[in-house]
């Protein structure tokens, strides 16, 4: 054997593929495309419960703020002044004595929650002197509009002993649906805030609701 065979023998044999070593390579294909399909399987989970938890937080940030909202203009809307047979707002005098509260934003005059619901805080009067207070929710097409709605209620049963109704609208036909009162207009006749249930929420949160009212005197 001269040299140059002598190579060509050690090449191709040193190449050669055992089939022990074949098997090996096969199971290893195996288990690594086992482990990614896991791997994407924990990941699709990971994000669902992150999208999950992060609605949560918001959702809690919104009721913390729109909580506060609400008993601020229950303390200090009866000091503002209004005009009489109009309907008065008071985002910019609430922005000025700092009672937006964090999660709430002041802009161009108008106040919005975190996921973009306008609100307006207003005292409302007649000629007779007769008025109300209100927190007006204006509802958006996003994709959290129920889970936002819901909230809204779950809040003002909260502050059923303080409120007079809360009730929601629709703008295109004029109609109110489900109002539901506060205990200083409770009755056996009406649905109360206190006694708030999950359908009546479910009837509040209708396709057809554009305004949601809450409101005080």
């Amino acid at each position: 054997m001269n040299l140059f065979d002598f190579f060509n023998f050690f090449s191709s044999a040193h190449n050669e593929k055992r089939p022990e070593d074949a098997a090996l390579c096969g199971r290893s294909m195996v288990e690594m495309l086992g482990v990614l399909a896991i791997i994407g399987v924990l990941s699709i989970g990971a994000m669902a419960s992150y999208a999950k938890a992060m609605m949560k937080y918001k959702l809690n940030k919104q009721a913390e703020a729109l909580n506060l909202l609400i008993n601020n203009a229950l303390i200090n809307l009866k000091e503002f002044g209004f005009k009489q047979n109009s309907t008065t707002e008071h985002h910019e005098t609430l922005y000025k004595l700092g009672l937006i509260p964090d999660g709430i934003t002041y802009q161009n005059k108008r106040l919005y929650d975190n996921f973009g619901t306008q609100i307006r805080v207003y005292t409302q009067s007649t000629q007779d002197s007769t008025y109300n207070y209100g927190i007006a929710l204006y509802r958006l097409d996003t994709y959290a509009q129920t889970e936002v709605c819901r909230n809204i209620a779950i809040i003002a049963k909260e502050n059923h002993a303080n409120l007079k109704f809360l009730t929601s609208y629709d703008n295109e036909t004029q109609d109110h649906y489900g109002t539901i009162y506060g205990d200083n207009y409770c009755t056996s006749k009406v649905k109360c805030l206190k006694n708030l249930t999950l359908n009546d929420i479910d009837k509040l949160c209708g396709e057809h609701t554009d305004i949601f009212y809450i409101t005080w005197d």
